[in-house]
């Protein structure tokens, strides 16, 4: 009989990194034909935007969620719990805590996640009773996954870095391909992601006067949503250092109001073939994140054949080389971002040697084959542990 694992967490919609990465290991012939999969989905909100906000139905879903959690549990020889946690501390009080302490009083083995990259960080200003709860349950962790290599002291002291795996991004190489028909629209930059200060969407709009003034022809497409406030993301990942926050419905209205809102759309939420075609004929895909674990939409550009400009976060840093992959710039420095895109802008020959490499590069060491091999080999060391 195959061993019984219990996935726990979000899938579509929306089509975010966490709930695209949870529905490819559901999928995954690999994990499906070692493991009998069984799923608890954990997000009842289709809008990025609500995410996090502490309301009546996140409370009722609370007591919904545990109830099913429970029964599944009690009606299943469960073996392993896969679990992506959260970064913030209403995530944690809220439910993180609590699905490891109920997984592990049924003898379950719990296998956690880290999709992002300030866990640490955040966690220095939890209050002091809940990092005492959060530490004790961590304890009890039997291993964590995180993005990146470097991101293995994320739960120290309470995980020790023998039982600290990483686990790339993975992507179907087969979908997201670099043969397409869709025409290539000459300096189209194309963001996408959460529209907030977090993902550096008010440093781009804030060096388009400059870059237009070079090249009047660009135009930055950013496909996401706005939102107001930050939920998850408080800090420079890179530096350390506290993010200041900027409204960026205010951004908005400035750059809209300005002589260059020609060069600018709000695509808002994307998917299916519409986020496909704006893929495919992007001249540049760019993300200016403070704070990444393994940018999904990046590793899509990539794998489309895409030259890109990123921040050396999460992953970025140890899997993407400066020059080869596109050109890399430190967290919110605006005159690092403009010298970045500008090489891009001004070679045509440099743009298209750099996305082939960057299809190779997706193509050899993040498919979803790959990654799921390697996910199951996470999976069965931890049972024999």
């Amino acid at each position: 009989m195959k061993t019984k694992i219990l996935f726990i967490g979000p899938t579509p919609p929306p089509y975010s990194g966490p709930e695209l990465s949870m529905q490819q290991f559901l999928e995954s012939e690999t994990l499906n034909e070692t493991f009998d999969i069984k799923f608890l989905k954990t997000n009842f909100r289709s809008d990025n935007t609500k995410k996090g906000k502490l309301d009546v139905s996140m409370l009722t879903n609370f007591f919904i969620f545990f109830s099913k959690l429970l029964r599944l549990l009690i009606a299943n020889n469960i073996h392993c719990v896969y679990y992506p946690i959260t970064p913030t501390q209403i995530g944690w009080i809220g439910r993180d805590v609590w699905t490891i302490l109920l997984s592990k009083l049924f003898g379950a083995k719990v296998i956690i996640h880290l999709r992002g990259s300030h866990f640490k960080l955040n966690f220095q200003q939890f209050n002091g009773l809940i990092k005492k709860l959060i530490g004790f349950s961590l304890k009890r962790v039997d291993c964590a996954i995180v993005q990146a290599k470097y991101l293995k002291d994320q739960f120290s002291p309470y995980i020790d870095p023998s039982k600290v795996s990483v686990l790339y991004q993975a992507m179907d190489v087969n979908q997201y391909s670099d043969t397409y028909d869709v025409e290539v629209q000459r300096g189209k930059i194309l963001i996408m992601g959460h529209m907030t200060k977090a993902k550096g969407y008010t440093d781009i709009l804030k060096i388009i006067p400059d870059l237009c003034h070079d090249f009047p022809y660009i135009k930055f497409y950013f496909a996401g949503n706005i939102r107001r406030g930050e939920r998850g993301v408080f800090y420079n990942q890179y530096t350390g250092e506290k993010i200041d926050y900027e409204d960026p419905f205010e951004a908005e209205s400035n750059i809209l109001n300005s002589v260059y809102k020609d060069n600018y759309e709000n695509l808002g939420i994307i998917s299916g073939d519409d986020k496909m075609k704006h893929l495919q004929s992007t001249d540049i895909f760019l993300t200016a994140s403070y704070s990444e674990g393994f940018s999904r939409s990046l590793l899509e550009a990539m794998a489309i054949g895409k030259p890109a400009v990123f921040t050396p976060v999460g992953a970025h840093r140890e899997v993407y080389e400066n020059g080869v992959h596109g050109f890399s710039f430190i967290p919110g420095e605006l005159e690092n971002l403009k010298e970045a895109l500008r090489k891009l802008l001004a070679s045509p020959d440099k743009r298209k040697e750099i996305g082939a490499e960057n299809r190779r590069n997706v193509v050899s060491n993040f498919s979803i084959e790959k990654i799921a091999y390697d996910f199951k080999t996470i999976i069965s060391k931890t049972l024999d542990s």
